[in-house]
């Protein structure tokens, strides 16, 4: 099993950029990691907002060629509010997936240039409160608000709702386009997402007379979508639905949302590298899709659309480490390798190594500049036999590392997607800390009143 340095891929644009080296230590932006462990204590989560900043300037730069370009970001992926509230400055929209998200964008982000409301059963009561779509429809006169329908029960809905209102709402359709995909393509689970193009003759006559407003069409095929081919064919189903489904209407859509799934590397070592990472950069991504939408609206004589994505986890996963210490190494019989035993838990604090058996890089930051000689399984603290960060059962280990004792302390890269929302208190763990690479503590989400 193929390994590399640290050396080899720390500071390096899309696998380690917001590490780097000083001397022998290493360092998360200008704050040493071994340092950081001895003033806050290991267990902790560590942010960096200028990386933040950077992913986000990246994604526009990529479309700067582009100039009705809207990204949006995707709320669920990280929602510390200094995180959005970056994005936002930046001039990102903000897509949420239910009334609760929405409701705290609302309450902790300031000066959101326009929102973007997908997910399911929108149209759904929830605690006799006033549902996500008529929510919408009373904040559309003072808000930027687009809501795509995942259903012809939600467009039914809504079209009654304005009818008996007596007023106009802007929208979008959420597309499912699997069936335009092989079935090992997409997940199983993007099924419900979205309406089935077949339900497209009843959704459009549901909205032609009506006080709808289709704006937008919008589709998500999956996340960390690796392969560029599958997001070009995305682009590209879309285009060409929105100008047919405009021309069936009568008035041209004028926006095309893409949805997310582009792909973070995180996989540093050569033998997953092609395998398991994109074959793509954000570059190539955006040049790609713009030339399929631009082509297909050219073969149609039809002006361009703005075009809209809605990014999470590539503006967000390699802005935070996760900082632990080892605790104990164990060696047993039974076992062919030794166990790295930590302070922290994968079943709390990277919640998706253990469920969908998601790599992150490990490095032991204590020896970072010794070069790996042993194979470890490393694992968390609770009292659960799937509790680990690395291991021979899947995609996540195990791991070659410099000879690790106790006291060493490991580094676990790209933690800042998703994972912060998926913590748990298994075994009463209390939540691990947040802080800034200055030492300063991040404010958690609070609760959104129900």
């Amino acid at each position: 099993m193929p390994s590399l340095n640290p050396e080899d891929y720390v500071g390096k644009k899309d696998f380690a950029e917001p590490l780097n080296f000083k001397g022998r230590q290493l360092f998360f932006e200008d704050a040493s990691i071994q340092k950081l462990a001895e003033t806050l204590g290991t267990r902790v989560y560590i942010l960096s907002l200028s990386q933040v900043e950077k992913n986000a300037k990246r994604l526009t730069a990529a479309f700067k060629n582009y100039p009705r370009f809207k990204p949006c970001y995707a709320l669920a992926a990280n929602s510390l509010p200094q995180v959005a509230q970056t994005l936002v400055d930046l001039n990102f929209g903000i897509e949420v997936v239910n009334i609760y998200e929405l409701k705290y964008a609302l309450s902790e982000l300031k000066k959101i240039p326009y929102i973007i409301c997908n997910g399911a059963s929108k149209h759904a009561i929830q605690n006799k409160q006033e549902n996500l779509i008529q929510t919408v429809i009373n904040l559309q006169k003072e808000t930027d608000v687009t809501i795509n329908f995942n259903s012809t029960d939600e467009i039914e809905y809504t079209k009654k709702l304005c009818e008996k209102e007596n007023t106009e709402l802007k929208a979008g359709l959420s597309l499912n386009l699997a069936s335009h995909f092989q079935d090992s393509e997409l997940s199983p689970g993007s099924a419900r997402f979205g309406i089935p193009t077949e339900q497209l003759p009843a959704a459009i006559k549901l909205l032609k007379n009506s006080k709808l407003k289709l704006a937008a069409l919008q589709s998500h095929i999956g996340t960390q979508i690796t392969e560029l081919n599958k997001l070009i064919k995305n682009a590209n189903l879309l285009s060409t639905y929105a100008i047919r489904i405009g021309k069936e209407l009568g008035t041209p859509i004028e926006n095309i949302n893409l949805g997310g799934g582009i792909a973070v590397k995180y996989y540093k070592t050569p033998q997953n590298q092609k395998k398991l990472n994109p074959d793509y950069t954000i570059e190539e991504y955006a040049q790609k899709i713009i030339q399929e939408i631009a082509q297909v609206y050219q073969e149609n004589g039809a002006e361009p659309p703005t075009i809209t994505t809605e990014t999470g986890r590539w503006l967000t996963a390699n802005t935070m480490i996760l900082i632990l210490k080892v605790t104990e190494t164990r060696k047993t019989p039974q076992n062919k390798l030794e166990w790295i035993i930590t302070d922290g838990s994968a079943l709390t604090d990277t919640n998706d190594a253990v469920w969908i058996g998601q790599y992150f890089e490990i490095i032991n930051a204590t020896k970072a500049n010794q070069k790996p000689t042993e194979w470890y399984n490393i694992a968390g603290i609770t009292c659960d036999t799937n509790d680990a960060f690395a291991w021979p059962k899947n995609n996540t280990g195990p791991r070659k590392l410099p000879k690790t004792e106790p006291e060493d302390i490991l580094t676990i890269l790209d933690v800042g997607a998703y994972q912060l929302a998926l913590r748990n208190s298994f075994n009463l763990l209390p939540k691990a800390p947040i802080y800034t690479a200055e030492g300063e503590p991040v404010k958690e989400p609070s609760q959104p009143n129900n």
